[in-house]
């Protein structure tokens, strides 16, 4: 990338675990080997991992705001002096369970933070009236009414 034209790009790898059916190779790496491996293409990494959805959405909110710190200058130092060499842009690595604010179990069954997540999560709901309530609590849980 050339910051004179091509302006910033800011990577993000959502990191959950899983794929479709089974573990990711990354989403299984320690906060380490993914340093490296990301630093070695030319990042200066960030994490920002978690559970709780106000502390991540403070502690991506801070992370965000660094990085556009740390973009700003490459950019205008490009634009004004131009392009020299390449500059090391931040990368954030983002760590949350798969299927986050989901249903937590679904038939006695874990869905967050598993495979099943990435699925139907909550089936048969026009036949099942618990999967049915399983829904709608899920989808209250976003608040509709203050969206719209």
């Amino acid at each position: 990338m050339n910051p004179v034209r091509d302006g910033a790009v800011l990577p993000i790898l959502h990191l959950n675990e899983y794929k479709i059916s089974g573990p990711t190779v990354l989403g299984r790496a320690d906060d380490e080997s993914i340093r490296q491996l990301i630093s070695g293409h030319g990042y200066d990494v960030y994490f920002v991992e978690g559970d709780d959805p106000m502390t991540m959405h403070r502690a991506f909110a801070e992370t965000l705001e660094t990085c556009y710190h740390e973009n700003s200058p490459i950019s205008k130092e490009a634009r004004q002096h131009g392009y020299t060499k390449i500059p090391r842009w931040p990368a954030i690595i983002l760590r949350s369970p798969k299927g986050w604010t989901g249903p937590k179990e679904v038939d006695e069954k874990p869905v967050e933070g598993t495979f099943r997540s990435h699925q139907v999560p909550v089936a048969e709901v026009k036949t099942n009236p618990k999967h049915l309530k399983i829904l709608e609590d899920w989808m209250r849980s976003y608040k509709p009414e203050e969206m719209f």
